[in-house]
């Protein structure tokens, strides 16, 4: 009896110092690309945010902004979010996993960096991280923090899919959309279109409100994969609960989908339970 608890507690031991100190390293990482994110802000305006400082933009997006309660409160420059949810990694497999994250955006100068902890089977975790900086975009996925599933930095189409995603989930953050870079454009009673270039990457994408003005549909084109044959593919998010997250009402339940050639594979289900705009 001895032995074998002297063998596991070897084995734990070894589990630990295996995973432990890479993430630690990790760890280390992401603070640098946060403080960094934070570095590269301009300080926020004085005073609230006023109707006068929609008025260049689409009656939709007027209305849109006005019902997230954007307008009336502080000017902020970053906002920090804490996820959980449901993956699917595979399109073909109905096994979904559970996952959480926390997030930190750049509302003035448009930049993230998101990290993901993601059980595959128990006790056996992938961890990630996605970021977009300085117009860069990069993923990187490691099984227990030790073995590289996906490690990619900078490249046409890692930048692109990176501020993609950036439009994608301003709903998040409505008071990005105040960016004067930022072109709007109605385009029928429900979808506005925005367009942007950051720092030589272009963005394009277009969000779907319902009559009360919440947002209920976003969609961009993207490249899934980063590989030479990797092909653009409308992703989307929709907008399954909405409700009031630190004063700003916003979708907290959004189903992420890939349209793929063949069908539609939503891959993430996720969850703000937590949200802080400084």
């Amino acid at each position: 009896m001895d032995t074998i608890l002297y063998v596991v507690g070897i084995i734990l031991l070894v589990y630990f110092l295996l995973t432990k100190i890479p993430g630690g390293f990790h760890k280390r990482r992401i603070n640098k690309e946060i403080r960094k994110l934070k570095e590269m802000q301009v300080r926020p305006r004085e005073g609230n945010i006023e109707m006068k400082d929609i008025a260049h933009l689409p009656e939709i997006v007027q209305r849109w902004l006005i019902k997230s309660n954007i307008v009336g409160s502080q000017w902020k420059s970053t906002v920090h979010i804490k996820q959980k949810g449901q993956m699917r990694l595979d399109p073909d497999s109905e096994k979904w996993i559970f996952a959480s994250a926390t997030q930190v955006v750049g509302m003035t100068e448009p930049s993230f960096v998101w990290q993901v902890k993601a059980e595959v089977k128990p006790f056996i975790y992938v961890y990630g991280a996605d970021s977009y900086l300085d117009g860069v975009g990069s993923l990187q996925m490691r099984l227990l923090n030790l073995i590289k599933v996906a490690d990619v930095k900078g490249g046409p189409k890692v930048n692109q899919s990176s501020f993609q995603r950036y439009l994608l989930e301003l709903p998040w953050y409505p008071q990005a959309a105040l960016n004067r870079n930022m072109k709007w454009k109605q385009i029928d009673k429900h979808t506005a279109r925005v367009v942007m270039n950051h720092r030589g990457v272009p963005g394009e994408a277009y969000l779907r409100f319902d009559d009360e003005g919440d947002v209920v549909f976003t969609s961009a084109m993207r490249f899934k994969d980063t590989d030479d044959k990797a092909e653009l593919l409308e992703c989307i998010g929709e907008s399954k609960e909405i409700n009031l997250m630190d004063g700003i009402r916003m979708p907290i339940l959004v189903h992420v989908t890939w349209r793929l050639p063949e069908r539609l594979y939503t891959w993430f289900k996720v969850q703000i339970f937590k949200l802080e705009y400084r």
